[in-house]
């Protein structure tokens, strides 16, 4: 029976091509869900493992999913300001926690709070997107004795971080496809790399590198996408997952040279720490992004398809004549575009049957005009 378990699990390492293991410290207090974390390299991500990413959660609005958010302490979830721009009433608000799927199921052992209240950076500017992150306290404190629900550490705050050029990974249930517009249904995970603010693509989209980073792969394919707004941007730092960047931003998703955007959660700590119970902060040491501890290099036998699109969100975008945010990830069903810094929303069916009337009056267009 152990023969015939490890020749499936050979040959499902196989399948997913070649692999990282991440072996982090059990005894710590924060950022370590299981002993170790299988990330493969696959194009565009891959289905997350149970109890990889204890710490994930589901922003909900009217038990609708809008974004990803991540466990701070039992009472303290973290997550984008802009994910609550249309909320006008926070009982419509909840989190779902310890679940690996979007929507829970009575055997994951999963819990649902509501929100009791919810601070939003006091400079939080949503044109610009700058000081993106919101804390939301929750009604009542999350049962932290289950091993699918564990909080994230956080970085010291006494250096910027992440640093330039480290693999990082990042994780959520965004859309997959171009069309239809779809959620993942399970979690999942992608790694990206840490972009320095000077490169070309990066100083386009960023307003403020001392608050937002950039992180993706020059050369596109792998990106966080619509539906991820909110969630953790991580970083393997001494051992244990450390909480880099809050999801934010991008132009399009997964395009070349157009990383996405994330909030820097280092320059934050401070603010955070002026709202949070000093006993509900668990900070980390500033240390060097540590290597994984075991690698798995095989043959890519199939090649997975990838899963990020080539519209981050087409549901949301703005003109490219300013460094206004090209597209945020946050679950919405309407386009947006960018008239004067102003937003207006035009409903997709507008465009599809201006496109049909287009395409049937055309050949009757070139009899005329030529």
């Amino acid at each position: 029976m152990m023969r015939l378990l490890i020749f499936f699990f050979v040959v499902f390492i196989c399948e997913k091509g070649t692999g990282t293991i991440y072996q982090c410290n059990t005894n710590a207090l924060c950022g370590c869900s299981t002993s170790s974390t299988l990330v493969t390299r696959i194009v565009g991500g891959e289905i997350a493992v149970r109890q990889s990413w204890s710490w994930i959660v589901s922003v909900r609005s009217h038990g609708e999913h809008i974004c990803g958010g991540s466990i701070l302490s039992p009472s303290f979830i973290i997550t984008a300001a802009h994910c609550f721009k249309y909320t006008t009433d926070l009982a419509s608000i909840t989190i779902l926690a310890g679940s690996l799927t979007v929507k829970s199921s009575l055997n994951d052992s999963s819990q649902v709070r509501s929100i009791a209240q919810l601070y939003k950076h006091p400079n939080y500017d949503s044109s610009l997107l700058t000081n993106d992150l919101t804390l939301l306290r929750l009604s009542s404190p999350l049962n932290m004795t289950h091993r699918n629900i564990k909080p994230i550490c956080l970085p010291s705050g006494t250096v910027p971080q992440p640093s330039n050029n480290i693999s990082m990974i990042a994780i959520g249930w965004g859309t997959t496809s171009t069309w239809p517009i779809t959620l993942s249904p399970t979690l999942r995970q992608v790694t990206v790399q840490s972009i320095e603010n000077t490169y070309s693509g990066c100083q386009y989209l960023i307003s403020d590198s001392k608050l937002q980073f950039c992180a993706g792969v020059r050369t596109g394919s792998k990106d966080t996408c619509y539906g991820d707004s909110g969630g953790p941007l991580m970083a393997f730092v001494n051992n244990i997952w450390q909480l880099c960047g809050i999801t934010s931003y991008g132009y399009e998703c997964a395009l070349p040279d157009y990383p996405g955007v994330y909030t820097r959660v280092s320059y934050y700590i401070k603010w955070m720490k002026s709202i949070m119970p000093s006993n509900e902060i668990t900070t980390t040491t500033s240390g060097t992004t540590k290597k994984p501890i075991t690698t798995l290099t095989t043959t890519n036998k199939t090649p997975m398809r990838t899963t990020t699109t080539t519209n981050k969100t087409p549901m949301r975008t703005t003109t490219r004549t300013s460094k206004q945010p090209m597209a945020v990830k946050v679950a919405e069903l309407v386009f947006q575009t960018s008239n004067n810094g102003k937003h207006s929303t035009i409903e997709p069916l507008f465009f599809i049957v201006f496109l049909s009337i287009i395409t049937s009056i055309y050949p009757f267009l070139l009899l005329v005009f030529l």
